[in-house]
């Protein structure tokens, strides 16, 4: 795109010259991991915590590397103001030394998604397939097995596919994290087996002030058990679901997911504003 510009190690360049060669072993080799920066409106939404969840992936995958939290973030910002943003994506992209070299790090902003209201209203489909992430706790570019599940979710004209693993436990989607509510308590996957997102965190930090949190396996044998069910990730915020594959869950979107919408919607207000 022209005019367009990305970040390589601190530095703004071309967007066309934001490559990498394919003899590059590292990124051959997937030693790369990512995240993601929300902007709206030009605000960037937590961007220290998703800069510390990339380094926290690096540490788990043994990716040494120089970068700064606060360095990384002057540069989204920098960003921002070159190529203009008002809503996007920051994707921040790490990528594992070779022998001899030092590691990459880029930054460029892609769409954002803004889902319509009806989805939030009524709640949305998703799928199941079988499959786990590899090393869940790290954001790496390891892809493929999501991928393929995300392809089967679209086809399937859902918005998500939950990965089941071996035990017939609930880790989550190839995007999202999975979420259940029965009577007054939420319940949330053991952090052990997902990826825990920023969004899923906030979430169980001011879940608290209205309801019970409980940390359990899921099983997709006894979701019928459950009372309400609900994704989350940096571009979904909170959002219901209402199917899971050909089982209609809910009609209406449940009450107590109502409150942590409301709960969420207001604490990233009072962030912006802060």
């Amino acid at each position: 795109m022209p005019n367009k510009y990305a970040v390589k190690n601190g530095q703004l360049i071309p967007q066309a010259k934001a490559n990498i060669s394919v003899y590059n072993k590292a990124l051959f080799f997937d030693f790369a991991v990512y995240s993601n920066i929300k902007v709206v409106a030009k605000k960037m939404f937590w961007p220290e915590l998703e800069i510390e969840k990339l380094f926290d992936s690096a540490s788990l995958i043994g990716l040494k590397h120089q970068f700064k939290t606060k360095a990384v973030v002057g540069w989204a910002k920098d960003l921002i103001k070159k190529n203009k943003l008002e809503n996007a994506l920051i994707r921040v992209l790490l990528i594992g030394p070779e022998m001899g070299t030092a590691p990459i790090l880029f930054l460029f902003d892609v769409g954002l998604t803004f889902y319509p209201d009806n989805f939030y209203r009524k709640g949305v489909k998703v799928i199941t397939c079988c499959g786990e992430r590899f090393l869940p706790m790290a954001k790496t570019k390891n892809l493929l097995m999501q991928y393929l599940a995300y392809d089967q979710a679209a086809k399937a004209n859902a918005l998500d596919a939950l990965l089941i693993d071996d035990n017939g436990n609930i880790n989550g989607g190839t995007r999202s994290s999975f979420f259940a509510i029965k009577n007054n308590t939420l319940i949330s996957s053991p952090e052990s087996k997902v990826l825990a997102g920023v969004t899923q965190k906030i979430i169980l930090a001011i879940a608290p002030k209205i309801m019970k949190v409980k940390i359990a396996d899921i099983a997709l044998a006894q979701i019928k058990d459950y009372d309400e069910y609900f994704l989350t990730a940096t571009t979904l915020n909170v959002m219901p679901v209402r199917q899971i594959d050909e089982l209609v869950l809910a009609q209406s979107v449940g009450e107590k997911t109502k409150a942590l919408m409301r709960l969420f919607k207001e604490y990233c207000a009072k962030k912006m504003r802060s």
